[in-house]
This record gives structure tokens, C-alpha cells and sequence, in this order.
């Protein structure tokens, strides 16, 4: 019910954002976008469509836009092709490419001539394409997002340059550009840097020569076409055909030649060009840098493909080489009284302007006229029509333009990120950007939080408790750009060994003077503590996710001195700057064999959800709620999901605290003893300090957040709520704190006694997301009981795909022998076969000390860069859970000290049992980067760790607490997810009867 009621909505929305005429032939005016509900929103929210089509093609004078209409499904999609409408069609692909491609070779079959592109969500999925597959031959091209909003506007126009380049070229004499790369990864990130630089340049062009009308669109100026070639052959095509409209070439060294791979194609066709046209630019990219000096040699410049800042210094190639006005209010004898820039000043000086030049204006058509010149082409077709007459007085003319464009902007705006304006804190609910550029994966997923909130009243199938989300604001990457840009900081922090002394520099280095004029004003409406966190292009990326990574700040935002606020912002938002290139950052974009240099930051701005309590602020409840659970207990199914949930900051449960968890469906099972409940309950809690107002960032994340004791919190109002009491007389939990006892935060009043359907929020909130992600998703979370509102509120903070790839292998317990067996859980996750490990980094339980795990930690780092050093991987074994911020839970270590497990063991030991690191941020990246895990409780005859048989095994090397073992023969890793079932047996040289093969 919730799937066909938000796509009823989306496209409803679409259909009213999208009236555009038609003006110019052989334009790019209708594409089908095929893809998930999730994935076709992100590429349309993101600021493809509603910055990027629009404002391009806006700033440009371009006249006419493009109209997007997504496809859900392959039925619907062929359908609406079927119509023939449309000029081109963008299949978007993640890890299922045999619909699209099966999709294309029918889409073909229907209409040949219409354009097909297939759009693979990121290199992670591009790796899993064959290439050889011959249906990709009904694709015209192939690209890869990587969450780079750009590319969408860069295949239109790469599909519009193609279709249009014979006619302009020979009625305008237009010139082109030559890019011949065939690397899928390489020409979807040159593309939207080739048509940026070219913009920009027709911009000024249209800026500088332009007249100002208020009434009638700019005619298009001619920009250089960008055609791309991937063979010899095709590129001797494009430069026979355009040779006297060539602009420059950019060519690769090597590519197909006469149906082979020539490694001197790009060479030989750089002098042939250059004998044809002597004077024509040139630029040679390549991965080799001893190319370089025959580049030079051939009189072309060069550029490293490797670089980290290509992107930088191909823009500085081809501007080293390549070379809508104001509303003016009159009266009726002409005389000018007024201007409008934008549609804000439009509507004041609507309000403003005397009767006579209101009736002036409206008698000659000139608001429609300059409203569908603005891009503004709902409102105006609503104008047009109306006359004087149609109204009784000047005054309710007046009244009906202003209400009328109030609310078709806020019709439209659905779904987009306006720019922030100081009057927004008058709305229940805000959510903007104070800087241009893509707001990253982060912000992708909160802006569809926010697009579902708008177009789903979760009221109707939730009481008693109100689903929002905290007013947000973005810092696009552009900002990010600009100011390593503008402090010369490109080269050192993508090059320098700056890993160490980045958060120093950042810090003291400027922002632009744009961002903090705007900070400064939001602070001026703003004075709610403030959550400051990263919103990287990859962050929550359905593959490789980079779950906490990055940094994020909590400010108290409560200093008499507004200057000091915005100190403090400025300070924080170049802090998270700064952890992009981290050693923890760069360990993790080495596993995943990302490049860095493609990664963009961007920064969230949320009001932190929360109350102040004396010194201190926190929400009642924060937590992550996942919609498959890897683990369920008793009847008790994989897709009723999980929710992990803890009193005060969200930190305290992705940092891998203690924390109360439980089945949204089901919240009423106990899944712990008592004694087990008593022993793993929530002792701690974060929670911010209002009294220190200006804490020093540099000391980290936590330099303004407080770990208290539970007790703390007992003065609260609602903490009955929160909590249970331990009868020891009865031997049982009763709800709240009115009796004597040892208090355990389980949230009983809630979850069991239905004081509020905190569940039944989370439910819903997952269905939903999860429906319309199509895939399993995690959220984040607070909840609280905001002061003057009857109803709590779950406010969510972040939603982002769960990776779950269907199982492939099945494991049957009974032909895993325990004899054989070095390890054996039916708590694993993973699927797959790996017999190539031998090496193990263990904690040794003889000299286990829980007191001494940041040691354990350091010690870890130690045998990892001996892995690193000689490149082997390693099984992991130790105590408790890796990767938890809490000491006292298990070994605190991050993913760059354990950057070559590749496969982790938590095991019980006696008397120190805890649970999985399931919910962390920590456990999301092993989950996602493929790294098996396994979780040993309580030895039993199907779940043990046997240690005696490792202590037997002669070790490499041994630290105060731990051992790096090298077999002689490699283990055989199983992992079975789908049953839980994981065995590490001895040798693989072993069968599962204990006999060699």
C-alpha cells in the first residue's frame, strides 16, 4: 500500500515540475529513466535534474528542457517505450545486469534508432560487468555514476552533441572536440569536466554579449561539441568528417585498432592529426608517467591518469588552450520604479509596486511573459488566461499572482533542495542547501527521507507517535572544491604525506566568503545545538558504503559571541574536510580499490534532535533500525528486521555500544535471560555538554560529548519510558523505576506494555524505506519527547542501503565434522569458499585482559602492517567485538588496523560474553567490503574455537597479548549465510571426513 501510494505521488510531482515546451528540434526532450523507485529518485534529487538540467540549460539560454519519465519495472518500461516518445532512454544497473540487458536487445528490436545508455551505479558494479557480453552492443554507451551528479546532465548532451553535430557544424560552423578514451570509468568522469569548462566559457559568451528582455528567451549560443570516440577507427571517422571545426584532441595511448588493442594507436594518431592540423592542441592522458617526455616529443601535452587532482588539471588544460535579466516595473507612461533580479524580489515588489503599474503590467501580459522566460512555465500558463476583469478589485489581482506563485513554487519544490532563506524557520520543517554541488550519498538518503515525509502521511498508519526528520541544511561539494582550491591544497592533500598534520592545516586555513556570509546567517535563525556530518559522493553507496569513515561534530551552538559560532562551524566543516584524507579514509578507499581523487566532500548540517537536561542535551532514545536482521532468534524470520536502540546520542550504539535490541514486529520477544539482560544492558550513555561552549575540535569527535552513567539520566520526566527495575525478591523486570533495584534500559513501557508505538514506527519506517529503496535498508535514528507536543517523535537521521547479496552455496551440518574443524558457529555471515588463507592473528584468551584492550589494539596495527608490508591476508580471531568504541566490550580498533582480515572472529570467552557488533558502523563496512564474519558464543558441540589445536601450532610471531600463526597449508574457509553456518577447517587439504584428498 505504501509502493503505490508514493509512486502515485513522485509521479504526480514529476508531471507538475515538468511542463516544458518543446522548442528545437533534434534536442533531447523526453527520456525514460529505468530504474528502482530508490535509484530514480536519487539521480532526479540529487540536483541532476533540478540543478544541474535545469539550471544548465537555464544560465545557457538553452530553450527547451528535458522531460524525465521513470520506469519502475521492465513491463512499465517497455510500455512506455513501446510509445515511441521518446528521444533517449538511461537504463540504470547495480548488480543485476541481465534485465537491462535483455531490456535494451527488446527496446531495440522496437525502435533501433532511439538512443540507449546503460548507467552501472558505481565501479564496484562496473567490475562485475563482462564487457564481452555481445547484448552490450545494444547500448550506445556505457557509463558509470559514482553519485557524481553531473554525468546525468553529461549523457544528454553527449547524445544531443552526437545528433546535432552534422547540422551545427554546418550552419554554424560550431566547433568540436575529439575525446577518444575507451574506459568506461575514465570518459564518465572527463565528460562532465569537458562540458563544465565549456559551459562556463559559452556562459560568459552569452553574459557578455547578451541584452537584457524581460519577455522573450535569449536565442542558444554556440558551444563546441564534445564527441567521443573508443577505437581507431571511429576516431579517424570524427576527425575526416569535422577536421575544419576541430577544436582539440584528447586521446589515451592505447586502444582498439583493426579489432585489436594497439599500444601505439594513440600516438599514431596524434601525429597524424597533428600533420594534418599542425596547430591543433593536443592532450595525451595515460597511467604511465615515463610517457610524458614522448608526448612532449610529439608536440602534445600530457597529463597522468593516476593523478589525484586529473580532474583539476584537465580543466586547466582546456582553459589554457580553448579559448535573463531583471523585471523592470513602469508605470504606464513608461517610467521605471522598480527591478526585480529573482522571483523573491519579484513577489515583495509585487506587494509593493502602486495599482497603476500593477494594472500596467498585468493589462500587457508582462508577468506571464517574463515568468515563462524564468523558467517559470506552470505559473505563467496559469496567468496568461485571466484578465483585469476577472477580478474585483486591483487588490484581489493582486493577492491572486502572489498566491498563486506561493503555491505552485511550493508545489514543485517537493523533492528539491531550495537555497536557504532566513524566512524558512517559520516552516515545521525545513530542509535546504547553502552551497552548490551534489550533497553526497549522505544527503542523497536524507533527501528522500525528506520526500517521503512530504508524500506519505505516516500518520495514517502510525498514532500516537510523529515521524519526522530535523531541519537540514547542505554544504555542497563545490565548496569543498573551492576551498582546496582557493588554499592551494589539491596537490598536498591528495599527493603530500598529509595524513598526520591535514586536520591542523585545514583548520587554519579559509573557507570562501560566500559559505560563511550564509553560515553566519543561518546562525542567526539557528540556535539549537547542531550535528555537523560528512556527506561523501560514497557515503551509503549500495556496495561499498565508507559507513563512518568520515568524521562527524556535534556543536553545543549556545556562545554569546555569534562570531564564536560560526568559528566553531567553519572549524568543524573543515574538520570533516580533513577526514577524507585520513590514514582510516585512505586504508578504506585502498581495500575497496576506490581512488580517492574521485571522492567529493560534502557536509550535513542537522539541528541535533534531542533536550536539554541541566548541563546537558540528549534525546531519550537513538539508535539504528536494520529491515534484516542477520541473526534472528526463536520464530523470529531474517526480513522482521532489527532495531538496536540506547538512551542519549546515536554515537553511543554505531560506535558499537551496549545497547537494548529488539524486533520491531515482534517487541514483546525477550531474546536474553535475565542474568544476560542484567549483565549486557546499558551502563553508559553520551550526551552533550551545554556548559562547555566552546570546545577545541581538534581533540576529535568526542570533544564536546560527555560519557555519563545511566543514572544521570534517572531525573528525567520520561526515563520510566526508558527503563525496567530488577525485582530480586520476584526474580523479575518490572517496567519503570518506581521499585528498588538494578535498572536496565529495555524501553519495556513502550515495547511491551504499548505506552507508545515506538515499534510500530520503526516498523512502518522500514517497510517504507526498504519498499521503496528496493533493497534491505538501515536507518538512523532519535527519538524523543519534545517539550510542548502530546506525541513523542522518531526523527530519522540517515537511511542507506543494506547490503544483502542472495546466497549462492548452501552448507549441509552434517557434512561439516567437528574434528576437523578449527572453528564451527552457526552465527556466521557470508557466503562463498576461501582456501587460501594460512596466516591467523589471534588474542591470545591465556593473557586476555579487558583492562588492557587499547594495547590489544595497538598490538593488532603492529602484525596488520606486517600484513601489508608483504601482502597477506589473514583470519582475525579475538574476544568480544572489533571495532566498538566502548573498551570494555572488546578490542577497539579501526578498519585500517585490520585492513587484511579477511575474515573476522568474535568468540565468548568465560566470563566475557558480549554481542555482535551488529549495528556498528564497523560491522557495516565487514559486511560490505566481503569480509566474512563469524560470531562463536559459549562453546557447544556446533559452536566452539579450538584453541588448544592454535596453541599447538608454532607461532611467527608473539606480542604481550597477541600471535600472528602461519600454517604450512592454508585453511578452508565456509560460509554458509543463509543457515548461519560457518566452519574454519584446519587444511584444506582435508576432506570432511578427515581424510586427505
Amino acid at each position: 500500500m505504501y509502493f503505490n501510494e508514493l509512486v502515485s505521488a513522485y509521479d504526480r510531482q514529476r508531471r507538475e515540475r515538468n511542463i516544458y515546451h518543446d522548442l528545437m528540434r533534434d534536442r533531447v526532450r523526453e527520456v525514460l529513466l529505468v530504474g528502482s523507485l530508490y535509484d530514480s529518485f536519487v539521480v532526479e534529487s540529487d540536483g541532476v535534474l533540478t540543478e544541474q538540467i535545469y539550471g544548465e540549460y537555464f544560465k545557457l539560454n538553452l530553450n527547451t528542457i528535458p522531460r524525465v519519465t521513470c520506469a519502475y519495472t521492465e513491463e512499465s518500461a517497455l510500455d512506455l517505450f513501446r510509445e515511441g516518445r521518446f528521444d533517449l532512454v538511461i537504463i540504470m544497473a547495480s548488480l543485476d545486469f541481465d534485465m537491462p540487458l535483455r531490456l535494451a536487445a527488446l527496446m531495440r528490436s522496437i525502435w533501433p534508432d532511439i538512443p540507449l545508455l546503460l548507467m552501472v551505479t558505481n565501479n564496484s558494479s562496473l567490475a562485475m560487468l563482462d564487457m564481452e557480453r555481445p547484448e552490450l552492443s545494444a547500448f550506445n554507451r556505457i557509463f558509470v555514476w559514482n553519485g557524481y551528479s553531473k554525468l546525468f546532465v553529461g549523457m544528454i548532451k553527449y547524445i544531443e552533441d552526437w545528433r546535432n553535430v552534422e547540422a551545427d557544424t554546418r550552419a554554424c560552423e560550431v566547433r568540436v572536440i575529439l575525446l577518444i578514451e575507451d574506459s568506461v570509468r575514465y570518459y564518465s568522469r572527463y565528460l562532465p569536466v569537458l562540458y563544465k569548462v565549456v559551459l562556463r566559457q559559452t556562459q560568459a559568451l552569452v553574459e557578455e554579449e547578451h541584452i537584457t528582455e524581460t519577455y522573450k528567451l535569449m536565442s542558444i549560443r554556440a558551444r563546441p561539441k564534445i564527441l567521443l570516440a573508443s577505437t581507431y577507427e571511429e576516431a579517424l571517422r570524427i576527425f575526416e568528417t569535422y577536421k575544419p571545426y576541430l577544436l582539440t584532441v584528447i586521446t589515451d595511448i592505447r586502444f582498439n585498432r583493426n579489432g585489436a588493442c594497439d599500444e601505439n594507436a594513440g600516438f599514431d594518431f596524434v601525429r597524424f592529426a597533428k600533420q594534418e592540423l599542425p596547430d591543433l592542441p593536443v592532450l595525451v592522458q595515460s597511467s604511465e608517467p615515463n610517457i610524458r617526455e614522448k608526448a612532449f616529443a610529439v608536440g602534445a601535452s600530457f597529463i597522468d591518469k593516476n593523478s589525484e587532482s586529473l580532474e583539476m588539471e584537465l580543466a586547466s588544460f582546456l582553459q589554457t588552450n580553448l579559448g535573463f535579466g531583471n523585471f523592470i516595473f513602469r508605470l504606464p507612461d513608461g517610467k521605471e520604479i522598480s527591478r526585480a533580479r529573482n522571483m523573491s524580489e519579484f513577489v515583495q515588489k509585487l506587494n509593493e509596486i502602486p495599482i497603476e503599474s500593477l494594472l500596467y503590467h498585468a493589462e500587457h501580459n508582462h508577468f506571464s511573459a517574463w515568468l515563462m522566460a524564468r523558467g517559470e512555465i506552470h505559473v505563467a500558463k496559469i496567468l496568461r488566461p485571466y484578465k483585469i476583469t476577472d477580478f474585483s478589485s486591483p487588490v484581489q489581482l493582486r493577492q491572486f499572482i502572489v498566491r498563486m506563485i506561493d503555491q505552485i513554487r511550493s508545489t514543485r519544490s517537493r523533492g528539491m533542495v531550495p537555497y536557504f532563506d532566513p524566512e524558512m524557520v517559520e516552516y515545521q520543517r525545513y530542509l535546504c542547501k547553502i552551497a552548490d554541488g551534489s550533497v553526497g550519498g549522505k544527503g542523497r538518503g536524507l533527501i528522500f527521507i525528506h520526500s517521503l515525509l512530504e508524500n506519505l502521511d505516516f500518520s495514517q498508519y502510525i498514532q500516537g507517535v510523529r515521524v519526522s526528520m530535523p531541519n537540514t541544511v547542505f554544504v555542497g561539494i563545490d565548496e569543498f572544491e573551492h576551498f582546496l582550491e582557493l588554499n592551494g591544497l589539491w596537490a598536498w592533500a591528495y599527493y603530500g604525506d598529509s595524513a598526520s598534520e591535514v586536520r591542523k592545516v585545514f583548520v587554519e586555513k579559509s573557507l570562501t566568503i560566500q559559505l560563511k556570509d550564509r553560515l553566519r546567517q543561518f546562525l542567526a535563525v539557528s540556535t539549537k545545538p547542531l550535528a555537523v556530518r560528512s556527506s561523501g559522493l560514497f557515503e551509503d553507496m549500495l556496495m561499498v558504503p565508507f559507513s563512518g569513515v568520515y568524521d562527524t561534530y556535534i556543536l553545543p551552538n549556545n556562545h554569546p559571541d555569534p562570531e564564536v559560532r560560526l568559528k566553531q562551524l567553519c572549524d568543524a566543516i573543515k574538520l570533516i574536510y580533513a577526514s577524507l584524507f585520513s590514514i582510516e579514509a585512505r586504508a578504506y578507499f585502498e581495500a575497496a580499490n576506490y581512488n580517492l581523487e574521485e571522492e567529493r566532500m560534502a557536509v550535513v548540517i542537522q539541528e541535533l534532535v534531542g533536550s536539554p537536561h541541566g548541563g546537558y542535551f540528549y534525546p531519550h532514545a537513538a539508535g539504528v533500525a536494520q529491515s534484516y536482521n542477520y541473526y534472528p532468534v526463536s520464530y523470529v524470520k531474517p526480513e522482521d528486521g532489527l532495531c538496536i536502540a540506547a538512551l542519549g546520542l546515536g554515537t553511543y550504539v554505531v560506535g558499537g555500544g551496549s545497547a537494548y535490541r529488539f524486533c520491531p514486529k515482534y517487541p514483546k520477544l525477550d531474546v536474553l535471560s535475565p542474568d544476560h539482560a542484567l549483565e549486557s544492558t546499558q551502563r553508559y550513555f553520551h550526551a552533550l555538554s551545554l556548559e562547555d561552549e566552546a570546545p577545541d575540535l581538534l581533540k576529535g569527535e568526542m570533544a564536546s560529548l560527555l560519557e555519563l552513567p545511566v543514572s544521570a539520566a534517572e531525573k528525567d520526566r520520561y526515563f520510566p519510558m526508558l527503563a525496567s527495575t530488577w525485582d530480586s525478591a520476584d526474580q523479575r523486570f518490572v517496567p519503570g523505576v518506581q521499585a528498588k533495584g538494578s535498572r536496565v534500559i529495555d524501553f519495556a513501557n513502550m515495547l511491551k506494555y504499548d505506552a507508545y508505538p515506538f515499534a510500530k514506527a520503526i516498523e512502518v519506517v522500514l517497510d517504507v524505506a526498504s519498499k521503496s529503496m528496493g533493497t534491505p535498508v538501515e536507518i538512523e535514528y532519535a527519538f524523543n519527547f519534545d517539550a510542548g507536543r502530546e506525541e513523542p517523535v522518531l526523527y530519522l537521521l540517515q537511511l542507506k542501503p543494506l547490503i544483502h547479496i542472495e546466497d549462492r552455496i548452501e552448507i549441509d551440518p552434517a557434512s561439516i565434522l567437528p574434528e576437523v574443524c578449527f572453528i564451527l558457529s552457526r552465527n556466521c555471515m557470508g557466503n562463498g569458499r576461501d582456501v587460501s588463507i594460512r596466516n591467523i592473528i589471534w588474542v591470545d584468551p591465556r593473557t586476555f585482559d579487558r583492562s588492557e584492550t587499547l594495547e590489544i589494539a595497538a598490538e593488532i596495527d603492529e602484525l596488520d602492517a606486517i600484513a601489508r608490508q608483504e601482502s597477506f591476508n589473514y583470519l582475525l580471531i579475538g574476544p568480544g567485538r572489533w571495532g566498538t568504541r566502548d573498551r570494555w566490550l572488546g578490542i577497539p580498533v579501526s578498519f585500517s588496523q585490520i585492513s587484511h582480515a579477511k575474515a573476522i572472529v568474535e568468540a565468548d570467552l568465560p566470563g566475557f560474553a558480549v554481542e555482535s557488533s551488529q549495528g556498528s558502523h564497523f560491522f557495516h563496512n565487514l559486511t560490505t567490503m566481503r569480509i566474512k564474519y563469524i560470531k562463536v558464543t559459549q562453546s557447544s558441540a556446533d559452536n566452539f574455537v579450538d584453541w588448544e589445536w592454535l596453541y599447538q601450532m608454532p607461532t611467527r610471531i608473539r606480542t604481550k597479548h597477541c600471535a600472528l600463526t602461519e600454517l604450512e597449508s592454508p585453511m578452508d574457509l565456509r560460509f554458509d549465510g543463509r543457515s548461519g553456518i560457518g566452519a574454519v577447517i584446519k587444511s584444506a587439504g582435508l576432506s570432511n571426513n578427515g581424510s586427505s584428498r
